[in-house]
């Protein structure tokens, strides 16, 4: 009687579950998408794209083939240049801080899209940028900021992160191949000096893709410590030096308030017990046709940069180690090197009276620090 009444109660559930359809009817071309920002003192870049339906697997739409100008009230006017895959961008602006500027947007399609006249907002500066060391084991980054005119209260921070780090091993070996390409065996190479450095040391970089914001408005004075990144214990981010690169930018508190909103849709749905997606309302309009909902807030603040630096020795006990186990390759039968050409040859292993007869190989990223990484060093590293 209990599986009858088992089956029965599953049979129920099976065929309660239904298609759930969003309450939102998106248009075949999709809303149109504004992201990014523009600094009063420096660089602007916006992206365009399209809304599409939450069932729709496709790939973001972007919008192409658009005009954007920076309007001023003052008739200034300075154009965005079209980078191709949606964004757009100026390279240095230096906007006067007692103006008030709107974005102005046409599409190929003859659509004009305008965003609220807004004041430039002036951003304090970043008091400080330190790290500790949390339980011991992963590093916490912070920053440290208050406006001494309590004046600023809601704001918005990036970060680029930079590391250098080494290959376990140089090689004095390479392949050697065939006319038609194909391996049989390794030979010695002469030193290269400026090989070996373009295979040992290399960078790599992560800019911030989640929202960072922050509010003081519920405390009594400007000021706010907040957490920005967290590196685990062991990271290769630390097994050199790392380098963090943060820009904060002053928002007004309908764009603190879109931005919130934005992030807890993007970061925060998705389960049952979760906050469900809120529409979003920005400052940009559809002037061709009104009633077009348009996605997208723009501000513009001067904005405060800090750069901090941690050394490896700044964290002797961080315990980076790459996972390289070394192979013993033989070069009999002839065809062994290339059956194991997934293995980058390091150095001889063992000698016999008609020479090399078997050498070491790991795995290629062991070697070559390029395959996770570039050896350009940037411009800004020490």
């Amino acid at each position: 009687m209990r599986k009858i009444a088992y089956c029965c109660v599953m049979i129920l559930l099976l065929c309660c579950k239904e298609k759930y359809d969003a309450p939102v009817h998106v248009p075949i071309t999709g809303y149109l998408v504004i992201e990014g920002y523009i600094s009063a003192n420096g660089p602007a870049e916006i992206h365009l794209s399209r809304s599409i339906p939450l069932a729709d697997s496709a790939l973001l739409i972007n919008e192409t083939g658009s005009k954007m100008q920076l309007q001023g009230r003052d008739n200034s006017i300075y154009d965005f240049v079209n980078n191709g895959g949606g964004m757009y961008s100026i390279n240095q602006l230096n906007l006067n801080s007692s103006q008030q500027y709107r974005l102005n947007i046409k599409t190929r399609e003859g659509k004009e899209y305008a965003s609220d006249y807004v004041k430039v907002r002036t951003a304090p500066s970043i008091d400080s940028v330190g790290w500790i060391r949390e339980n011991g084991d992963d590093v916490q980054i912070y920053i440290n900021t208050h406006d001494p005119r309590n004046d600023t209260w809601y704001y918005r921070w990036t970060t680029e992160e930079t590391w250098e780090y080494h290959s376990d091993y140089y090689t004095s070996l390479d392949f050697n191949r065939t006319s038609d390409g194909r391996i049989r065996g390794v030979k010695w190479r002469r030193p290269d000096m400026q090989r070996e450095t373009s295979l040992y040391t290399c960078w790599q970089g992560e800019n911030s893709t989640n929202l960072i914001l922050g509010s003081s408005a519920k405390l009594s004075k400007d000021s706010i410590h907040k957490p920005l990144i967290s590196i685990p214990f062991g990271s290769w981010k630390l097994s050199v030096l790392y380098s963090l690169y943060v820009k904060q930018y002053a928002l007004s508190k309908e764009e603190y308030q879109f931005l919130e909103k934005m992030k807890r849709n993007s970061e925060e749905t998705g389960s049952v017990f979760g906050r469900q997606p809120s529409e979003l309302k920005g400052n940009v309009r559809c002037l061709t046709n009104p009633s077009e909902p348009v996605v997208g807030f723009i501000g513009i603040a001067n904005r405060q940069e800090k750069r901090i630096w941690i050394k490896r020795t700044d964290l002797p006990d961080w315990q980076y180690v790459m996972s390289c186990e070394t192979y013993i390759v033989p070069l009999k039968p002839i065809d062994s090197s290339e059956y194991y050409s997934y293995l980058m040859p390091v150095a001889p292993f063992e000698w016999g009276s008609g020479g090399m007869i078997s050498y070491l190989g790991v795995t290629p990223s062991c070697v070559d620090c390029t395959i996770r990484g570039t050896n350009r060093k940037p411009t800004f590293w020490p």
